[in-house]
């Protein structure tokens, strides 16, 4: 097997379970989870960002100066500031009722092995962000904030940080407030944030990867770049972030073998394109 064809097949496995590994070793080692976590999702993108360049999937999805100055932005104050906020401001109100009411609310199995927790925070978890996503397809007031993400009329492993904060904000309800209210410890978290990241950044990747039988099982970029397309009746499917089993148990699964996806993003053609425009594109009146 040639190096190119064992990158296309591996890359995906393996630097989503290097990524955890790393930051076991990191733990082990005695790092703390507030950068530990980060190190480890950090040094993951970037191996991703280098496939890109080895086994890129379409050379014209590179992405430009522009758009990474705005996914930066993304980045820095949406998926990180934000949740971080949104995290810390839980923490407190949950601490204050807890020990204002004398109750307890440990009902998360933390005595199970931190293995076994992280696949029932995925799978539980991806239930929750799929009927969130799903409706945000389907209800105008959501899919106005969604259509920031579809913006983009190509893919590549950055602009997966493109959220508008009103949804970044939902997300966080459906998939971290639960567990947090039903007391999953903060090192379960931290794996899962690990592993949300990392699946993000190789969903969106512009990588030639191939995941084979795994395409049944997690959410890899063949299957997601459909979920891109221009076309409603091609991204209207694939709305699972990472455990792709509940859209083939919805029947929202789409991964067609006889063609590649074209164009990609929102109808409209004068969408925004920059950061500060997109903020503000939801509220406009002819949004989408």
């Amino acid at each position: 097997m040639q190096l190119r064809d064992a990158v296309r097949w591996l890359a995906y496995p393996s630097v989503i379970a290097g990524a955890l590994l790393m930051l076991a070793a990191l733990r082990g080692a005695g790092a703390s989870l507030a950068w530990a976590p980060y190190v480890a999702a950090t040094i993951a993108g970037i191996c991703v960002v280098a496939a890109e360049r080895f086994i890129p999937y379409r050379s014209d999805w590179q992405p430009r100066s522009a758009d990474l100055l705005d996914d930066a932005l993304f980045l820095m104050l949406v998926q990180l500031l934000l949740p971080l906020a949104l995290a810390w401001t839980v923490a407190w109100l949950a601490q204050s009722w807890i020990a204002e009411h004398s109750a307890s609310l440990a009902l998360w199995p933390n005595e199970w092995p931190i293995v076994v927790q992280l696949a029932a925070k995925i799978v539980v978890g991806d239930f929750f962000r799929y009927w969130l996503h799903r409706a945000a397809h389907t209800w105008t007031p959501l899919w106005r904030l969604h259509a920031v993400h579809h913006a983009p009329e190509k893919l590549y492993t950055t602009n997966v940080f493109r959220f508008h904060p009103a949804e970044k904000a939902l997300q966080f309800l459906c998939d971290t407030l639960p567990f947090m209210l039903v007391g999953i410890g903060p090192e379960v978290l931290a794996y899962y944030f690990v592993f949300y990241a990392v699946s993000g950044l190789l969903q969106h990747a512009n990588c030639d990867l191939r995941l084979g039988w795994l395409n049944y099982v997690v959410s890899g970029p063949e299957v997601h770049r459909w979920h891109h397309s221009r076309h409603v009746t091609e991204s209207n499917h694939n709305y699972a972030h990472s455990f792709v089993v509940w859209d083939l148990l919805f029947g929202t699964y789409f991964r067609p073998r006889d063609r590649a996806v074209e164009d990609l993003g929102l109808r409209s053609r004068d969408y925004p394109r920059r950061f500060a425009a997109l903020l503000a594109a939801p509220f406009a009146r002819d949004a989408p």
